[in-house]
């Protein structure tokens, strides 16, 4: 266990972190496979997931991407490594049945996928990508490591289960990053994730930066009705800050005093609820030291 500060960043004696393979067991039939709750949804492990968040992808490819994943992983018979795997055939699928996964609803044709096929970012997670010249169908093979990292092999897997219907719906690629993290943690004792991208010397963690994150945890906890405590986490030597963790309170998490809040000294912490968000004052913080909900005690 890696305890990263004082006890606000430990994992309390007596609860046990979340346990994924009983909740993937908790949704199988009897020969293994995931049950979704809906027909919307799909299984990313958290593997692939960081893939993807190191890909840094536009809306428009992330979009494309869990369609094409979605297409692969509702159907049974083709699995997602078969689609990566070097020297066999690209799938095929119609531009509007991927558009209808996760295209935009306000979209009036298939456009936004042939903006993704002639920008080359795509590269970082296709291997081919194109659509054929009447624009109806599109050829795509994933690269070799997301075909690794989609691979469940173990039942103690880390994953999120994506509901497509969420991901047409998002207005940033940052806002889809955070929800997938945000779902991915929910049914944890002590949820909490790190927002991805954040680097001292290249992507730091500036005022105008921390303001638009805020807004996307904001969109985020109105869409899954989480709160969210925003923890800057500086470098104990340089003081830059080095990651911002996110901790979540949900229906059944489970918190206890002292280790949802940090104590000070620390940098400036936010709170996000209900769609709003507000920093905090010093003050604040003492106040919050026992909380274990975003809204009191």
């Amino acid at each position: 266990m890696i305890v990263h500060g004082g006890p606000q960043d430990r994992v309390q004696p007596g609860i046990h972190p979340f346990d994924v393979a009983e909740l993937i067991l908790a949704r199988q039939h009897t020969d293994g496979e995931v049950l979704q709750d809906k027909p919307t949804e799909y299984l990313i492990p958290e593997k692939l997931v960081a893939l993807v968040e190191q890909a840094k992808p536009s809306l428009g490819l992330l979009r494309l991407f869990h369609a094409c994943y979605a297409y692969v992983d509702r159907n049974p018979l083709l699995p997602v490594g078969l689609v990566a795997m070097t020297g066999k055939p690209a799938c095929r699928a119609r531009c509007s049945d991927l558009s209808a996964i996760t295209g935009s609803p306000g979209a009036k044709s298939n456009a936004w996928i042939n903006d993704v096929v002639e920008d080359d970012q795509w590269r970082a997670l296709f291997a081919t990508l194109e659509i054929d010249p009447n624009g109806v169908e599109l050829s795509f093979k994933f690269t070799p490591k997301v075909g690794t990292a989609s691979h469940r092999g173990s039942d103690k897997i880390a994953f999120a289960m994506i509901d497509s219907e969420e991901i047409r719906t998002i207005s940033s690629e940052n806002e889809a990053l955070f929800y997938i993290r945000a779902v991915m943690v929910d049914q944890a004792d002590q949820p909490a994730f790190d927002i991805p991208g954040i680097y001292p010397d290249s992507t730091p963690w500036t005022e105008n930066r921390k303001k638009a994150w805020l807004r996307v945890a904001a969109r985020v906890s109105e869409r899954t009705g989480q709160h969210y405590v925003i923890i800057p986490q500086h470098h104990a030597l340089t003081r830059k800050i080095v990651r911002v963790r996110v901790k979540v309170v949900t229906g059944r998490s489970r918190w206890s005093p002292g280790y949802l809040f940090p104590r000070l000294p620390c940098p400036p912490v936010a709170v996000v609820k209900n769609g709003s968000y507000v920093s905090l004052r010093k003050a604040d913080l003492r106040e919050r030291a026992g909380w274990t909900r975003v809204e009191g005690p």
